[in-house]
């Protein structure tokens, strides 16, 4: 029988038959190949497999990921962001000191990157599925609560805000107690707000001055307000959730987006718009919101327990937020990433294209909560 052409070649690379007076050379050699053999065989000695990179988890990513173990008996709470932003940090850290102070009665299942029951929710949804008592927990943006609640269209109001110490005393004191309890007419509590920062304009194209956002397509927040604001600059506005911001700017759909440094950041904008405008143009919080009825069946204690843990938490995260913030406009320079710093001028350019903004608000909702903003900065 022939062989195949694969065993002829293998054995055409074969060793020739020792030949009679040449015995012990081979013996040696199948000795040396035995002892080979079982050093290969050997665990110790087996070449260990590679261990694979583990890709950074972002907001962007599809696959379902979740920041700790699920407990059947515990809360849904909800974080659109990912698992290593400062918001879903937040929501670790909350957990644990609501479930330390209220002997593990109280506890939360997080759900990052908008994650829910093989879902992948938006802002909106996220708000809606607390109303409706699906899930019971969750940090949103305060611009998706002004579609029902209305005293938070002040928040995106621009250059309202210059400070952190003014957005400290407006966010932490009566002013932000007074949103926050607008929302229960809603099915919602307001718990307290946590810190997205002060937003800048990101973009495929360099822009410097007012001039050059004219005619620009640019992402906005799910808010009038926030469109308003794109049109009076010149732009046109595309509002959009802000898990869609990627693959927009990816595809050429829009020019620039409105964002902050560590959102900026966390969203992988960097690979698809190499420019920002640091125009600094409104103060962003987010609001830690519960079900109502969710709350109220809480026991006294355990709600006193976990508006003492938000409190505590609120003032970490403001904290971790702004060294965020430094440290991406730092690694952003490093980058190459070419930042444009508006002037005291060119800022003032922006804000009195904006003024009509603030002749609607005080038509609409009066001159209450813009002035005490206001009067905080003092």
């Amino acid at each position: 029988m022939s062989s195949s052409p694969a065993e002829s070649d293998w054995l055409d690379e074969a060793l020739p038959l020792p030949k009679a007076g040449l015995i012990w050379p081979w013996i040696l050699a199948g000795s040396l190949l035995f002892i080979f053999g079982l050093y290969l065989l050997l665990p110790g000695f087996q070449e260990k497999p590679a261990i694979a990179n583990t890709p950074i988890v972002t907001v962007a990513s599809e696959t379902p990921t979740q920041v700790s173990p699920m407990d059947e008996h515990a809360l849904n709470f909800l974080v659109v962001d990912s698992p290593s932003s400062s918001f879903a940090q937040a929501a670790e850290g909350l957990n644990r000191l609501v479930r330390t102070a209220t002997e593990n009665r109280v506890a939360f299942n997080i759900h990052p990157s908008g994650q829910f029951e093989g879902q992948k929710l938006n802002e909106m949804d996220i708000v809606n599925k607390v109303r409706k008592g699906e899930a019971q927990m969750a940090i949103v943006t305060c611009s998706p609560l002004a579609n029902f609640a209305p005293a938070f269209e002040v928040l995106d109001l621009p250059f309202l805000f210059h400070t952190y110490e003014q957005a400290d005393r407006v966010m932490e004191g009566p002013i932000g107690e007074k949103m926050l309890g607008t929302l229960e007419e809603h099915g919602l509590v307001g718990l307290g707000t946590l810190e997205v920062g002060f937003r800048i304009f990101s973009s495929s194209t360099p822009l410097p001055t007012l001039e050059d956002f004219r005619g620009k397509r640019v992402r906005v927040m799910q808010s009038s307000t926030s469109i308003s604001m794109a049109r009076q600059l010149g732009c046109e506005a595309v509002p959009s959730p802000v898990d869609k911001i990627y693959q927009m700017g990816k595809e050429g759909y829009i020019d620039a987006a409105d964002r902050t440094y560590p959102t900026y950041w966390d969203f992988r904008l960097y690979e698809v718009q190499r420019y920002i405008t640091e125009s600094r143009h409104s103060y962003t919080s987010k609001a830690i919101i519960m079900n109502r009825a969710a709350y109220l069946a809480l026991s006294e204690p355990d709600r006193k327990a976990l508006r003492q843990a938000v409190k505590q938490i609120q003032s970490q995260q403001r904290k971790q937020q702004r060294l965020e913030d430094q440290r991406v406009k730092q690694e952003c320079r490093k980058q190459g990433i070419q930042i444009y710093e508006l002037s005291p001028a060119e800022t003032a350019r922006f804000v009195e294209a904006c003024r009509p903004l603030y002749d609607e608000h005080l038509k609409l909702r009066g001159s209450e909560f813009i002035d005490a903003i206001r009067a905080a900065e003092k």
